[in-house]
């Protein structure tokens, strides 16, 4: 039994020989990789933490209206003989919508004129017989009796020629009104008639919008309304312009609340020059309302977001440190932040995502 066990001993010690070179080489090895990890230093680039001045903003939904509709009606009646646009047509002011036949009116025309010369000539001839009796009548080589009787001559072919006049006038407005011309330039989005189609006065031939600039309806809701004025800037997005932001002008203040919604509309006028925007499109309005305070801001790339929780990653002497933030507003490229930061300090832009706490960097210019 003696001699089992001092084999066993033996047996252990040679194993433990063996062994403890290769153990001391694993931990040397160890610790010459955690070394490096620990004198790691990640690349980093940094802003600095701002205050400044700004402002409470909303962002509500609207519609685009436009800036202009007119359902355009011919003032007399008559045949289309004319009907050059379609749907969907860019027209500008005074642009031909339509032509009626004007047949009728021309003959009538030329029965005026005509009627006109032969009273301005029966007129002259009057007036020169008027002058020639009053000349006589001075002398008494001619009556007063017949010196009325010229003089009544020539007021009444006076009076026919002023009747004359008034009717031409008036065909020269029937002649006018039958070319219907487009009131101001836009889009056609309606025809109402058509080549050949009997149209009567007052009834509609095309419908017509100004999308030269355009008014967005917005409900505002009722705790805003104090907070807007008239000639407030607002910055407007729409869906079907993605990469645009446009800016508009607050020109209407309804004040009287819809009842169901308790939503005050307001109207937004928006300059539309290269007509991007068409009318009933979907848009998004953001406004300032309430009154200007200090904020502290960081840029939108600061902030990081890690298992629910929002924080920048703030450096001080090379090291790094998470602060959690609470995020305000947006502030064209900056966020606003409310959290255990102030003014002046780095916070890290570029290479934030995987740093923890106690870890060192390296600041990029």
């Amino acid at each position: 039994m003696v001699t089992v066990s001092v084999m066993t001993n033996s047996l252990r010690i040679a194993v433990a020989i063996i062994l403890l070179p290769l153990f001391s080489s694993g931990c040397q090895q160890e610790e010459a990789e955690e070394s490096p990890r620990r004198s790691h230093s990640s690349p980093v680039k940094v802003a600095s933490v701002v205050v400044k001045e700004v402002q409470q903003s909303v962002t509500l939904v609207g519609t685009v209206e436009p800036w202009k509709r007119s359902l355009v009606a011919s003032e007399i009646e008559g045949l289309v003989e004319e009907y050059p646009l379609n749907e969907g047509d860019v027209v500008q002011e005074g642009e031909l919508l339509a032509r009626l036949r004007t047949d009728t009116i021309d003959i009538q025309m030329k029965e005026a004129l005509a009627r006109r010369r032969e009273g301005i000539a029966r007129y002259r001839k009057a007036k020169f017989q008027l002058n020639r009796t009053k000349a006589l009548l001075r002398t008494g080589t001619a009556s007063r009796q017949q010196f009325e009787d010229d003089e009544a001559e020539e007021l009444a072919l006076h009076e026919r020629l002023t009747q004359l006049e008034s009717q031409i006038r008036e065909y020269q407005d029937q002649l006018r009104m039958a070319k219907i011309l487009a009131p101001f330039a836009g889009w056609i989005i309606e025809e109402h008639s058509e080549l050949g189609q009997w149209v009567e006065k007052g009834g509609p031939v095309v419908e017509m919008l100004d999308l030269s600039h355009v008014q967005v309806e917005v409900p505002l809701p009722e705790r805003y309304v104090n907070g807007v004025k008239l000639g407030d800037s607002v910055i407007v997005h729409f869906d079907a312009v993605p990469l645009i932001e446009f800016s508009g002008t607050i020109f209407s203040i309804v004040a009287q609340a819809d009842p169901e919604t308790r939503t005050f509309p307001i109207r937004i006028d928006v300059p539309n020059p290269e007509g991007r925007i068409k009318s009933g499109m979907f848009s998004r309005i953001t406004l300032a309302v309430g009154r200007p305070y200090q904020a502290m801001l960081v840029p939108k790339d600061a902030v990081v977001l890690r298992g629910g929780t929002e924080f920048v990653v703030v450096v001080n002497e090379g090291t790094v440190t998470q602060v959690p933030v609470q995020l305000g507003q947006h502030v064209d490229h900056s966020v606003e932040v409310t959290g255990n930061l102030s003014e002046g300090m780095n916070v890290v832009v570029q290479g934030n995502e995987r740093l923890l706490t106690g870890q060192q960097v390296t600041i990029l210019q």
